[in-house]
């Protein structure tokens, strides 16, 4: 896989290139600035010389969301190309804002996204698949993120049975189907049915767009936006 980096953190960001290139990957730039990241995009992207964007949330110039920022930038000019974003701690707005946009993408585009906080780089082989998981076009957030905003559920969420809510925190994950069915020990038919029912009890049909991204997104509107 060919990745993009961004990462402001010297130490980190060399950690990450030396993991990644470890594990057979390419590193094709690793920049410290969202301006940087921008930069890089516009010529890479167009290049195919990249299969995955990886970038922190907060960078310079100005040090807020900078990160997130030009990671929504990218989508935007390249819709099909996979994402993910690492967070220092859990920000339910951004994940938000982040899965809203993949949301849009329609129920037939690749989502390939993914919201990961940076304690999951010491998780080598949970990091790693979580980056294939999205190149594959998966949603993959962070499962402190997923615990954090099942905290106070809304009404809609809260009329999942204990059995869905263990399905859709697997789907939160980017589990497919099959691999929730192995996990759970049901058929895949069963699996079906239960991810059918969440989608129904929260109101997602086919005509809202990605039904999967759209059931995160209800976890992420589940308790008001941290202050």
């Amino acid at each position: 896989m060919r990745i993009l980096l961004a990462e402001d953190a010297a130490l980190l960001r060399d950690g990450l290139v030396a993991l990644l290139e470890r594990a057979g990957h390419v590193v094709t730039a690793a920049v410290p600035t969202a301006t940087e990241l921008r930069a890089e995009a516009s010529t890479l992207i167009p290049a195919g010389e990249v299969d995955l964007v990886l970038t922190d949330v907060r960078m310079p110039p100005g040090h807020g969301d900078d990160g997130l920022q030009a990671a929504l930038e990218i989508r935007r000019k390249h819709p099909a190309m996979p994402v993910v974003v690492l967070s220092q701690y859990v920000e339910q707005q951004y994940a938000s804002e982040l899965l809203g946009l993949t949301a849009r993408d329609g129920p037939s585009s690749p989502s390939g996204l993914g919201y990961l906080l940076k304690d999951r780089v010491s998780k080598v082989h949970d990091f790693l698949d979580s980056l294939e998981v999205v190149r594959g076009g998966g949603i993959v957030v962070d499962p402190l993120v997923v615990t954090a905003l099942m905290r106070r559920e809304t009404n809609a969420v809260s009329r999942l049975s204990p059995r869905e809510l263990e399905i859709l925190e697997l789907v939160s994950r980017g589990e497919t189907n099959d691999q929730i069915s192995a996990r759970l020990h049901l058929s895949r038919g069963a699996v079906v049915k239960h991810v059918s029912a969440v989608f129904d009890k929260l109101g997602i049909s086919e005509q809202n767009g990605n039904r999967r991204v759209l059931a995160v997104i209800a976890y992420l509107r589940a308790q008001p936006p941290a202050q």
